[in-house]
């Protein structure tokens, strides 16, 4: 939810991701020590309010994942998508790919 924006209201995250304040605070708070979001408190009309947002390690790390999920998912479609209907070829083997997950996520 934060890729696309420079900074979410709290409120905005819980509200779309159903959690409670302290749930999301949690997650939050791991996220932050882990550099990938900052949360700061702004003044708006009259009232302090959290905004979340993204930060550049947050962005590589983001990629990052998206690019695993992505080499996974191909990992499991078949090989047999460019072959024209009703050829027959042999089976060929698919190479082992391997995943390296970033250790600063885990």
């Amino acid at each position: 939810m934060l890729a696309p924006v420079r900074w979410l209201p709290f409120s905005d995250l819980r509200d779309s991701l159903e959690v409670s304040d302290s749930v999301l605070s949690k997650h939050l708070s791991a996220l932050a020590e882990a550099g990938y979001v900052e949360v700061s408190r702004v003044r708006a009309d009259s009232r302090s309010r959290r905004q979340v947002t993204l930060t550049k390690p947050g962005r590589t790390a983001l990629r990052g994942h998206l690019a695993a999920l992505q080499a996974i998912a191909a990992a499991t479609e078949p090989a047999t998508a460019a072959e024209p209907s009703g050829a027959r070829t042999p089976k060929r083997r698919q190479a082992r790919r391997e995943i390296t997950p970033d250790p600063r996520i885990a």
